[in-house]
């Protein structure tokens, strides 16, 4: 549950960015399939991605020449989401599997069959996505619903009421 600071603004209630932050990658966990959208010269692209999450930031591998890897380079802009919680950020190529052990040890136990398969490919990449932006769509009592919003730049997180009442 979130800590509330402030609910001096209507409809508006800040938290504790830590403690939203803290939920948020709890929900995801160490690993999950997430869309991934990516965008360059008005051209939007999207797929299923196996991600890693670490240190609050998500991770994936992919091949070099394909357009996702393209679209990055030129747009490092992304948004990933995932049930309830839609994310944006900004990628980075972090280097190839000798480059993040780390990561490789992950994905070998949460994707093996996509570590054995693509990880040790020359043209294989790793890929960091630092978050920008994150909303979760969460309900109150099973049926009130409110979005969280956390803005990682700001290091600020508030909920919002939806209205459903008109």
């Amino acid at each position: 549950m979130y800590l509330l600071l402030n609910t001096s603004y209507k409809d508006n209630m800040e938290l504790n960015y830590n403690v939203a932050m803290e939920e948020i990658f709890n929900q995801l966990g160490s690993k999950k399939i997430m869309v991934l959208a990516t965008s360059f010269e008005d051209r939007v692209t999207a797929r299923n991605m196996s991600c890693i999450m670490m240190n609050q930031k998500v991770y994936f591998q992919t091949d070099r020449n394909f357009l996702k890897s393209l679209q990055m380079i030129e747009n490092p802009n992304v948004a990933l989401c995932v049930d309830n919680i839609q994310m944006e950020g900004v990628a980075k190529i972090i280097g190839n599997a000798d480059d993040a052990p780390e990561f490789c040890e992950l994905y070998k136990k949460s994707f093996r069959a996509s570590y054995d398969a693509y990880t040790h490919l020359i043209n294989q990449i790793i890929i960091e996505v630092e978050p920008t932006f994150i909303t979760l769509w969460k309900y109150a009592d099973g049926h009130m619903p409110f979005r969280d919003f956390v803005d990682c730049k700001q290091n600020k997180a508030y909920r919002e009421m939806y209205d459903i009442s008109k």
